[in-house]
């Protein structure tokens, strides 16, 4: 007669190590994905506000219909947030056209981040002749 031992069936350590293993690297790899998922967004959120403020700037110099000459600089508080405007105005083709450029920066903790938004817009000045503007004449063929 043959004797049958009996032998429980199960995992043995080194099994469940190296499923313990495993398991890490892939929770180590999930957490790095949805961190850089989460900065993605944020980054993409800061630059959708930052526009929107380069736009509600635009509007404001466009219904303030002043001149603008330079480079300007201010601080303002829009979307819940603390931003830095910068507005560089420059001559265009006629003297009563201004091509501006509005550059929006978020301000965290007191200092002020990289460029999130730039805005390109062109002023009319109304109290300014427009003047004419001579094309050079091409030889005929």
């Amino acid at each position: 007669m043959m004797q049958t031992r009996n032998r429980e069936r199960g995992f043995t350590l080194i099994e469940v190590m190296v499923a313990l293993a495993i398991l890490a690297v892939v929770a180590v790899a999930a957490s790095r994905a949805s961190s850089a998922y989460l900065l993605s967004v944020d980054r993409l959120r800061t630059q959708t506000l930052a526009h929107f403020v380069a736009q509600n700037t635009a509007a404001d110099l466009r219904m303030q219909k002043t001149p603008i000459t330079g480079n300007q600089s201010k601080q303002v508080t829009e979307q819940g947030r603390n931003w830095q405007t910068t507005i560089r105005a420059a001559d265009s083709i006629s003297p009563a056209v201004k091509t501006v450029t509005i550059a929006v920066a978020p301000i965290d903790n007191g200092q002020v981040g990289s460029v999130a938004s730039e805005l390109n817009i062109l002023l009319i000045n109304d109290q300014q002749a427009i003047g004419t503007v001579t094309l050079p004449q091409q030889a005929a063929p």
